[in-house]
């Protein structure tokens, strides 16, 4: 068993996390790291999210040690054994081994039975990658693995461990989507059958489990595309038809020289991921969704000179109906969708010379900068582009033109006040009025010479 004494986390080392280890240590018990975090200590990596499981104590005894030591706690309950806390601004799962029975349908057709006198090996049978059944002990930083999982992560393998319970949880299929790309290089052709045989299971999934699945394959995955061709391999791409209609869909290859719509949404995804560091945190997920669905709409609009005149606005639909399968996040669709709809616009404004007043409604609908980058992902995405290296006009003109314009919408600079101001009595011309000092706004007039015109036309 290999020994982990070198650990970059300083985490480990805070004295309230040590007091709580000694503590388990007295009652002798034994606190395991388990899953994810297991992996990044062993990459060298900063943990972000850590769960603990206690060997040797049962959920009563735990409760009240981790009470004992006045550690504020969120107790999850019996039935799952797990209690939340906070050490030193990191939130931290503490559970206990379980079994989990099958017994219906669905992420909740379990049975829960705890048994702190299971070893990690009984426990591990429930994890579902052997990468994800390593334990990190954290009173002597062995590593304990039953599974093998070191010598898969080594080799980029991700393997079910064990395949009778893998099944169980078709949310599995979905983890390996986002897994794939960040943790390994191939999925075991064992694996990869058990996946094939779970494509009708789909069906038992809530929609905002397979969300955070699409979440973390946007926001952490460097090259998403490795996700989505493990859904094409495994089947379960027919459960996004959005995204399924794209394969074999055609494009004129003068234009469009690396294949069809597929590979070419891959490109512009991998894309997006490269920039992803440079689009503000709010907006990083309606970026990457953007990429992954600006192009929906090119099936049912390509015509036979491979032509797509309006898949744009078409894609808006289709890009609101792959969202709301698995999210009601009004906010995230609206920004999505206006993404898809918008996509070609900086090109087409660039392309015909047009002026900054074009250039300010087009920001008014979407923020010029994120438009800027979603461009510069789609330009990149062909055969022989590089959307790090080459120079990209269009997107240079939205982040020039959004340093000028700030982050919001241009606000009017003529209101209803000013009218009344000017003897005006409020009427349902206002309105007409007011959209029309805002039109000669975004061609250029400032406020004084607004208000010049507003005095003569009185």
């Amino acid at each position: 068993m290999e020994n982990l004494q070198r650990t970059k986390n300083i985490f480990f080392e805070e004295v309230a996390f040590q007091k709580f280890l000694k503590e388990i240590e007295l009652q002798n018990g034994t606190a395991m790291l388990i899953g994810g975090a297991v992996i990044d200590e062993i990459q060298g990596l900063k943990i972000k999210d850590v769960d603990i499981e206690v060997y040797g104590l049962s959920y009563v005894a735990l409760t009240n040690l981790i009470e004992g030591l006045d550690i504020n706690c969120n107790m999850v309950g019996n039935s799952f054994g797990v209690i939340k806390t906070v050490i030193a601004n990191l939130e931290i799962d503490i559970s206990i081994p379980r079994r989990e029975n099958k017994v219906g349908i669905g992420h909740k057709g379990f049975t829960i039975e705890l048994d702190e006198k299971m070893t990690p090996k009984e426990a591990g049978l429930r994890r579902d990658l052997t990468i994800n059944s390593m334990y990190l002990n954290l009173h002597t930083k062995e590593l304990v693995d039953p599974f093998n999982g070191l010598v898969d992560l080594q080799k980029g393998i991700l393997r079910a461990t064990n395949e009778q319970t893998f099944i169980e949880d078709p949310l599995r299929v979905l983890r390996i989507m986002q897994l794939l790309p960040r943790k390994g290089k191939s999925v075991a052709k064992s694996t990869l059958a058990l996946c094939r045989k779970m494509v009708d299971s789909y069906s038992e999934l809530p929609g905002e489990r397979i969300f955070v699945e699409w979440e973390k394959l946007l926001l952490k995955a460097d090259q998403p595309s490795i996700g989505l061709e493990f859904l094409r391999d495994s089947g379960w791409l027919k459960h996004f038809p959005e995204l399924q209609n794209l394969v074999g869909c055609p494009q004129n290859p003068v234009w469009h020289p690396e294949g069809d719509v597929w590979v070419h949404t891959c490109m512009v995804l991998d894309n997006a991921a490269k920039l992803r560091a440079h689009i503000p945190e709010k907006w990083k997920l309606p970026f990457m969704f953007g990429a992954l669905l600006h192009d929906v709409g090119k099936p049912s609009t390509t015509t036979p000179e491979l032509t797509a005149y309006g898949h744009d606005v078409k894609g808006m639909l289709l890009a609101e109906i792959f969202l709301k399968r698995m999210t009601n996040n009004k906010t995230l669709i609206h920004k999505v969708t206006t993404i898809v709809g918008l996509h070609m616009r900086p090109g087409q404004l660039y392309a015909s010379g047009a002026k900054e007043a074009a250039w300010k409604r087009l920001h008014n609908k979407c923020r010029i900068d994120i438009l800027g980058w979603q461009s510069k992902a789609d330009s990149a995405g062909r055969t022989g582009r590089d959307v790090i290296l080459d120079e990209h006009k269009v997107s240079e003109t939205c982040f020039n033109l959004f340093e000028k314009f700030g982050e919001n919408e241009i606000k009017p600079l003529i209101s209803g006040k000013d009218l009344i101001d000017l003897g005006l009595k409020p009427s349902q011309q206002f309105g007409v009025i007011l959209s029309s000092c805002y039109e000669k706004q975004l061609e250029g007039k400032s406020r004084k010479d607004l208000l010049y015109d507003l005095i003569n036309q009185i």
